[in-house]
C-alpha cells in the first residue's frame, strides 16, 4: 500500500506570544497539503504541538502527520516561533505582523464607529417605555446564553483534545511493549501517563470528560497487572461511551508519539 504525500512549502513560521493554535490555520499558513491515490485528504493532517508553550517565546517543533483509510501515515517535522507582538511589528515588510498600521487604522475607524453608535443607542433606548427595556434585557440574556453555550462547546473540543493526547501515548506504549518485552519500560511509561491524567483532570470542564479519564485510568491499572494482552486491552476503550468519535485522532496522534518515543524506523509497525 503506498503512503500518503505530504507537502509542506514552508517549515518555519511567527507566532503571537499567546496566541491559541489553530489546525486549519496552520495548513494555511505553513502551505500544507496531503494527496493519497489523486484523492485531496488535507483534511486528515493532525499536528502534535505538546512540546510548544505559547507563553514563552522560543523556538518549538511540531510533529505533522496525515493518515489515509488504509492507515498508512507519513509524517514531517516543521518549527514554530513563539515572538512578542514587538519583535512581530518589527519584521521588515510586516509579512508576519499580528496588526499591520494600516489594519489598526481601520479598527481605530470601526471602534469610534461602534462607540458612536452605542451612544446612539443608549439615548434611544433611554426614551422608550418599560415594556421595550425590559425586551431589551431579555435579548441580552438570550445573547449571553448563546455565548455560553458557544464556550461550552469549544471546552468539550478542549477535553476530546486532551483524552486523545492521553489515550494515543497509552497505545503507544502497549504497541511499544508488545515489540520489546521491556516491562520496566512501559511501568516507566504508564506511570508518566497516570502523572498526566492527574495534573489534567481539574483541567476538564465536563463530567463526561472526566468519566472518560476516569476509564482510562482504569486500563492503565489492568496494564499494570497484567501487560500480556494489551493492545487488546487499550482498543477496549474504542467499545467505550463517547471514545468511538474521537478514536481517529487517537489513532494519528498515536503515530506521532511513536516516532516521539522509538524512532521512525517504528512507523510500520504503529500501524499495524
Amino acid at each position: 500500500m503506498a503512503k500518503p504525500v505530504l507537502k509542506i512549502q514552508r517549515h518555519n513560521l511567527d507566532w503571537l506570544l499567546g496566541k491559541p493554535l489553530d489546525s486549519n490555520e496552520l495548513i494555511a499558513r505553513y502551505g500544507i497539503s496531503a494527496i493519497d491515490n489523486g484523492k485531496d485528504i488535507t483534511n486528515k493532517v493532525t499536528f502534535n504541538a505538546t512540546q510548544v508553550d505559547l507563553e514563552h517565546q522560543g523556538e518549538y517543533p511540531i510533529a505533522v502527520t496525515v493518515m489515509n483509510s488504509e492507515g498508512e501515515t507519513e509524517s514531517a517535522r516543521i518549527m514554530i516561533n513563539i515572538k512578542s507582538r514587538e519583535e512581530l511589528d518589527q519584521i521588515p515588510g510586516g509579512s508576519q505582523q499580528t496588526n499591520p498600521p494600516r489594519k489598526r487604522y481601520r479598527a481605530w475607524i470601526v471602534a469610534i464607529a461602534v462607540v458612536i453608535a452605542l451612544v446612539i443607542i443608549w439615548w434611544a433606548l433611554a426614551a422608550i417605555h418599560d415594556h421595550n427595556a425590559d425586551q431589551q434585557v431579555n435579548n441580552a440574556e438570550q445573547s449571553s446564553q448563546i455565548s455560553n453555550n458557544s464556550s461550552s462547546i469549544n471546552k468539550l473540543s478542549s477535553d476530546n483534545q486532551k483524552l486523545a493526547e492521553q489515550v494515543a501515548a497509552l497505545r503507544g506504549a502497549a504497541r511499544q511493549y508488545e515489540r520489546d518485552h521491556n516491562q520496566q519500560e512501559l511501568q516507566n511509561q504508564l506511570n508518566n501517563i497516570a502523572n498526566q491524567n492527574q495534573r489534567i483532570e481539574g483541567q476538564l470542564s465536563s463530567n463526561s470528560a472526566k468519566q472518560k479519564l476516569n476509564d482510562v485510568d482504569q486500563v492503565i491499572n489492568q496494564l499494570q497487572q497484567d501487560p500480556s494482552n494489551a493492545s487488546s486491552t487499550v482498543n477496549a476503550l474504542k467499545n467505550k461511551d463517547g471514545f468511538g468519535e474521537i478514536w481517529n485522532s487517537i489513532t494519528s496522534l498515536m503515530q506521532s508519539w511513536v516516532n516521539d518515543h522509538t524512532g521512525n524506523n517504528s512507523s510500520s509497525n504503529a500501524n499495524q
